[in-house]
């Protein structure tokens, strides 16, 4: 078995594709002088695996060497390696005492590749790796919702967590991060900064579920991605969403930090390694000049699966956002003074809407809002006429 790192006390953790060179760049970065939060760790899981991951397959590179070698590089790097289990369902099929075998076969390959750890949604799977290797940490989900002192306390009695992984919705609340990490002062608490997924989506359990289903190794075809069609077209109807969506600034982590996050989480693993690159320059320097929405994960998709259900090109369809025009945007998040980090419903105090002067719109809206509407009806489909029998 593998040698493991040990977790840093505070610094980033990047999404990671498979890509060799990449763990060199980011080193380099954390060699950097202008670097004032080091790289400390990468997540990754592959294409399609046992569990399935919270990336649909298509979206993901696919592993060419055994996992150990780039375990490996990343240890050679001083970056830890930790992979995802986190699919937020297996289907039932964590109950079958064969797939359960193959569940640990893989862990035992992992943990004897050197993976330095976990992140684990459903409970089954955090009390098996507990179980069977239970010196190495264990991270939670996105996908638990981890967003109060009680339910993190619950699942720490139930599960014996290592580490928090703070709901995504809740990144702004910082008045919540101080609560958190005074209540569980032992247990790392990491912070996702760059989605950009809608504040409170109601859609979050159905496509984690769809995604969950699109990247495990045994499921069938997963189907359209509704959810992103549905939310890619409120997001283009109002370009507030823009501000709403709950990522923070390179130039505001510091905050995160005081209160009591450990890590910053950067989402990513679909995209490139110069983006990932980019992303981790901006991070690790705490600065960055221009479009901070392209830093924004899926800030505006144009999919492949699109472009083959619709039979054409589709031009990119993105907002942009000037970073340095947000110079004081994060202050009343800080302080606890607006309604969205107070309990209450996003909208009233209008604080976004007094800021997208920062926000420029694309000019090509309408024609992309018309390839959703075709994209939404061919994955409902038409209505299915009813038989004679069946009628009144």
């Amino acid at each position: 078995m593998r040698n493991r790192l040990r977790t840093p006390k505070k610094g980033l953790k990047l999404p990671y594709s498979w890509d060799l060179s990449l763990l060199k760049e980011l080193a380099k970065i954390n060699q950097n002088r202008r670097t004032l939060y080091p790289i400390v760790e990468v997540y990754a899981a592959d294409k399609y695996s046992i569990t399935g991951s919270g990336r649909t397959a298509s979206t993901l590179s696919e592993r060419k060497l055994p996992v150990e070698v780039y375990i490996d590089e990343a240890h050679r790097n001083g970056i830890r390696f930790e992979y995802l289990w986190n699919a937020i369902s297996l289907g039932g099929r964590e109950w079958d005492p064969q797939f359960q075998d193959s569940l640990h076969k893989e862990a035992t390959e992992l943990v004897n590749a050197g993976v330095d750890g976990f992140t684990v949604t459903h409970p089954l799977l955090i009390l098996k790796l507990k179980s069977w290797f239970p010196k190495v940490p264990i991270t939670t989900s996105v996908n638990n919702h981890l967003d109060s002192n009680e339910n993190i306390n619950q699942l720490i009695q139930y599960t014996g967590i290592d580490r928090i992984m703070l709901d995504n919705r809740r990144t702004r609340n910082f008045g919540l991060i101080r609560k958190i990490h005074a209540r569980f002062p032992s247990h790392p608490i990491i912070v996702l900064v760059n989605e950009a997924c809608l504040p409170d989506c109601v859609l979050q359990p159905c496509h984690q579920e769809h995604m969950a289903n699109a990247s495990r190794r045994d499921s069938a075809n997963a189907g359209p991605d509704l959810c992103r069609i549905l939310c890619t077209a409120a997001k283009l109807k109002n370009p507030t969403y823009t501000l709403k969506a709950p990522w923070v600034r390179p130039e505001d982590i510091h905050h995160l930090f005081e209160a009591g996050a450990s890590l910053i989480k950067l989402a990513g693993r679909t995209e490139t390694s110069d983006w990932v690159v980019s992303l981790a320059e901006a991070y690790a320097f705490g600065k960055y000049d221009g479009d901070i929405w392209g830093l924004v994960e899926k800030p505006g998709s144009v999919r492949p699966e699109w472009e083959t259900v619709l039979d054409k090109k589709l031009d990119a369809c993105r907002f942009s956002v000037n970073n340095r025009d947000l110079d004081g945007f994060i202050e009343p998040f800080v302080e606890g003074s607006v309604p969205c980090v107070r309990g209450r419903d996003c909208g009233a105090c209008k604080w976004c809407e007094k800021w997208m002067h920062a926000v420029s719109c694309p000019d090509n809206v309408k024609e992309r809002l018309v390839d959703l509407e075709a994209l939404l009806a061919n994955a409902v489909g038409s209505p299915q006429p009813r038989s004679k029998a069946s009628r009144p």
